[in-house]
């Protein structure tokens, strides 16, 4: 069973969706232009090395020849690949966090385990816990800002981690797909300090930040040659379609809309949290991401009654399903727009009231 936000088919009346994780901006207007522009690309085969693609993301990401880039039909795909393809037997994670890596794992027929590190509200982690179970010659999967939590690791824990790890032969896949949404991005991404480590992976996709899930463009950075040509070998051919490699061709260039993004985000991402600070029967706890992880403290509600409430107001929210380490009572909420944000605050309002 697969466990998602987004899930808007199963309702009719959404006005809102909460429940994931996407830039409200939408579609840049660079890649609605770019793909009217290049409709005759889709009478002949993508570039099965998609060398322009590449190339486009390395120019995004500045990175210098020496790094290997892998595209996938996005961020999950690559996981699948990357945890099917190096050949190890176990795969171990921080929970709560994003069920599909427990899922790479049970398809890859490897053991899994997601070990419990945070303290109460989300705002620490462990790390001599988490190191100290994870075992010699295993894959490591971090997402960092984390979902559900927000939480975000500074470099410096991340290079602790990955010296670590490196140390008992483990790889280390780093998701970053909500990197982005940071308040110090690009400082708070891994990339810097990527090309001292051959035993880690960073995957990134233009799922979340640039508003276009159903784009599927996902891609993964390393600098071991070995890593890269060992996922190569068992990914099918043309995984990126025309769309998506158009999409490349403009996106990681529209400065305008990058730019606009990253103001909304610090804008809203604080509005929506202090909103939510004043209701009465919940906990907000900090996030450094896109989304806000909730705990209901109201007495005979849990997070599946509050979404029924909710729908009824025309918005969706995602509840615990999927995410280890949580309770009935907790809940995600994405941060949408202005317009979108208040309505949310406002039928919330309606259903627990303010302190």
């Amino acid at each position: 069973m697969s466990f998602h936000g987004g899930n808007i088919y199963d309702y009719k009346n959404i006005l809102y969706d909460f429940s994931a994780n996407i830039n409200p901006a939408g579609i840049p207007q660079s890649f609605k232009k770019a793909l009217t522009d290049n409709m005759g690309v889709f009478a002949r085969y993508p570039d099965i090395e998609y060398r322009e693609l590449k190339r486009n993301i390395k120019d995004y990401l500045v990175l210098d020849d020496n790094a290997h880039i892998l595209v996938g039909n996005g961020a999950v795909d690559l996981i699948y690949s990357i945890v099917d393809g190096l050949g190890y037997n176990k795969l171990f994670t921080m929970g709560p966090t994003f069920s599909e890596y427990k899922k790479a794992a049970q398809i890859s027929h490897i053991q899994y385990e997601e070990i419990s590190c945070y303290n109460h509200d989300f705002s620490q982690i462990d790390i001599e816990l988490f190191l100290d179970k994870v075992e010699k010659k295993s894959i490591v999967i971090l997402c960092n800002p984390s979902n559900p939590t927000g939480f975000l690791m500074d470099i410096s824990t991340l290079v602790y981690i990955a010296a670590e790890l490196n140390k008992k032969n483990c790889i280390l896949i780093i998701d970053e797909a909500f990197i982005e949404f940071t308040d110090d991005y690009p400082h708070s991404s891994f990339l810097s300090r990527l090309c001292d480590f051959e035993n880690t992976v960073l995957i990134r996709a233009a799922t979340k930040f640039f508003g276009m899930p159903g784009i599927r463009l996902g891609y993964a950075v390393t600098y071991s040659r070995s890593i890269c040509e060992k996922i190569k070998k068992i990914q099918q051919p043309w995984c990126i379609n025309s769309a998506a490699v158009i999409a490349g061709s403009c996106i990681f260039k529209d400065t305008d809309y990058i730019s606009k993004s990253h103001d909304w985000i610090k804008e809203e991402r604080s509005f929506l949290y202090n909103g939510l600070s004043k209701l009465k029967g919940v906990e907000v706890y900090p996030s450094k991401a896109n989304f806000h992880l909730l705990k209901i403290t109201k007495k005979n509600m849990d997070a599946y009654e509050l979404r029924n409430e909710l729908v009824n107001h025309g918005i969706l929210i995602r509840t615990p399903d999927g995410f280890s380490y949580l309770t009935p009572e907790h809940f995600r909420l994405a941060v949408l727009d202005r317009c979108a944000n208040t309505f949310l605050l406002s039928a919330m309002y309606e259903v627990l009231g303010f302190m």
